[in-house]
């Protein structure tokens, strides 16, 4: 009989520690055999890069379904040869900088069902012209960082699945275009204080047409 993955049983402190090596319980649990956090991100930008590649080559991998199911399968796409637990929703509350944590893990199929319904009202986002589609990209990326669905690997599933989800409407976001702190910052305010006036900055600047 298998015995269940220890971030999945027991109390929060319980399976808390139970995504992460013991006995120090400062690493994640991976499947690389890394035991330092600087040896497990070489290893996991490495990984990714050869998944995305895979993933642009055969773009059916990840079906472009615009829900929960899209990102988890997206997320098992880019991290199944790091964590065993690729692809499955996160057992343990999170919080990230200051202020207010991430949604709570059961609530998170909710929000992220109401977040694929309005991409659906939208067609995809295709019926939105500026500005109303810059204005609800940014509303829908606060939304599912608050989600923020997975232990790791949040921010470039997101990415990635915003890529997937404007290109549908013939537009992309440059991210190069963007310092990363200013990201990260304008997701804490958005999800603290309720403000998205950074993160429409942001995505005002990123916005572009492909083609």
């Amino acid at each position: 009989m298998n015995r269940p993955d220890p971030w999945t049983v027991g109390d929060d402190e319980e399976r808390w520690n139970g995504y992460l090596i013991p006995p120090d319980h400062s690493v994640l649990r991976n499947l690389v055999g890394a035991a330092g956090d600087e040896e497990l991100r070489a290893a996991e930008n490495d990984l990714l890069e050869y998944r995305f590649a895979e993933l642009r080559e055969n773009p059916a991998l990840v079906p472009r379904t615009y829900d929960l199911d899209h990102l988890r399968t997206l997320h098992r796409q880019l991290f199944q040869d790091v964590y065993a637990w690729a692809g499955d929703l996160r057992t343990v509350g999170l919080t990230k900088g200051v202020g207010h944590p991430f949604l709570a893990p059961r609530e998170i199929p909710t929000l992220v069902a109401r977040v694929a319904q309005r991409i659906a009202r939208t067609d995809r986002l295709r019926q939105l012209p500026p500005p109303h589609l810059t204005r609800e990209i940014a509303e829908l990326y606060d939304q599912l960082n608050y989600a923020h669905p997975f232990r790791e690997g949040n921010g470039r599933t997101q990415r990635e699945f915003f890529a997937q989800l404007l290109a549908e409407s013939g537009h992309g976001l440059a991210w190069d275009r963007i310092q990363t702190s200013d990201l990260h910052f304008a997701c804490e305010v958005a999800r603290n204080r309720g403000d998205r006036m950074y993160l429409l900055t942001i995505v005002n600047t990123a916005l572009v047409a492909l083609g």
